[in-house]
């Protein structure tokens, strides 16, 4: 038997879901089936570009409103093994665009066309069931190493002259000439998306690599230079000593992967009351956050000033609190992305920490440390 790209389908107007011969049809027309390669080159195109989609749309999603995915994704690999989680999501785009639009990128770029085998365009059941089995048996559910195996494995069948599996007597691939322009561009895209992927790989190796030398590290201790206080401080954050605007040192704490800051500075009072240094501290972050509420409350028997809301141009929660030990204004700015629940332990463990360098922690018969 023939290559698969080296025989011609002829297609009968009589109704059947099989090509016939051409001693069984009056019209016959003719065309030829997509080789190996090119349908290899569309559907990896089209299985990246579509899983990758669905990621992004869905991996947004998530992150601002679970917790447990996010904890999940900055495991080592988490983005990985969600991408191969989302490949069934990439093949329903795929099924969708197939029925709606009769064509993917990739396909259209090479000049190959899907139909079943009476020559029509799939509708989506069809297409999905199609991309479910290719899923299984020609892509082995994204697995990398058994996936090669199982492409190889369709890649004789059609170099036999077998259809596909997942083909089977439903479906065709044919092809048609196309010309440089559109293999140029395709070429480009291929290319291009293929070193994305490999440089997201590279991140993500290296992000696993500190994820895990961070999970391995011990508290570091930090020293409170005003008081000479220490704490210790979880390995899951990053310091760095800025200057503020009036030249007084500034100690900002970040969380590993960004979600969450914690800004610990003091002031000098200069005689000024609590009230005016929350108002001044309120008028600097004006530009960038809207409180939604503030209010005065004891904090550790201090007097002590707390606010609360939102970024205004983004989701970006604020807390802020200033305290008044000894003439002067410790304040603590405490800044979240969502979801906020994912950093709340670790924030009010760090601000807890914090404040033990200035105002003694209450006994434990006292109600439990708040930020």
């Amino acid at each position: 038997m023939q290559p698969i790209d080296q025989q011609t389908v002829l297609l009968c107007p009589m109704p059947g879901r099989v090509a016939r011969a051409p001693s069984a049809c009056e019209v016959l027309p003719a065309f030829p089936l997509a080789s190996p390669w090119a349908r290899w080159f569309a559907r990896t195109f089209d299985v990246w570009w579509q899983t990758a989609l669905v990621a992004l749309a869905l991996g947004v999603v998530l992150v601002q409103h679970s917790p447990a995915f996010v904890r999940w994704i900055e495991t080592p690999f988490g983005w990985k093994l969600f991408g191969l989680a989302c490949m069934p999501g990439g093949l329903l785009l795929d099924a969708a665009l197939q029925s709606l639009a009769g064509n993917t990128p990739g396909k259209a770029l090479l000049g190959l066309r899907l139909i079943t085998a009476d020559g029509r365009r799939p509708r989506f059941r069809e297409a999905l069931g199609r991309n479910m089995r290719l899923w299984r048996d020609g892509l082995a559910f994204g697995l990398p190493a058994i996936s090669l195996l199982t492409m190889a494995r369709q890649g004789l069948r059609l170099r036999k002259g077998v259809q596909a599996s997942y083909d089977k007597n439903d479906f065709l691939v044919r092809t048609q000439p196309v010309g440089r322009l559109a293999k140029g561009v395709f070429g480009t895209a291929f290319a291009g998306l293929f070193a994305i992927i490999l440089v997201l790989d590279g991140v993500d190796r290296q992000d696993s690599r500190e994820a895990s030398a961070m999970l391995e590290a011990p508290p570091a201790i930090w020293t409170n230079p005003a008081t000479g206080r220490s704490a210790r401080i979880g390995p899951q954050w990053k310091l760095a000593l800025r200057q503020g605007a009036d030249g007084a040192p500034q100690h900002l704490f970040t969380q590993h992967s960004g979600r969450a800051a914690v800004l610990f500075a003091r002031e000098q009072t200069g005689g000024r009351a609590l009230q005016q240094d929350a108002q001044a501290l309120a008028d600097r972050l004006a530009d960038r956050f809207e409180l939604a509420e503030s209010y005065f409350a004891e904090f550790r028997g201090r007097r002590s000033w707390v606010g609360r809301g939102l970024h205004k141009k983004g989701p970006e929660r604020v807390q802020l609190r200033i305290v008044e030990v000894d003439g002067q204004a410790w304040r603590l700015v405490v800044m979240q992305s969502p979801p906020a629940a994912y950093t709340d332990d670790l924030v009010q463990e760090l601000s807890g920490a914090l404040w033990d360098t200035v105002t003694p922690p209450p006994r434990p018969e006292l109600a439990q440390r708040t930020q």
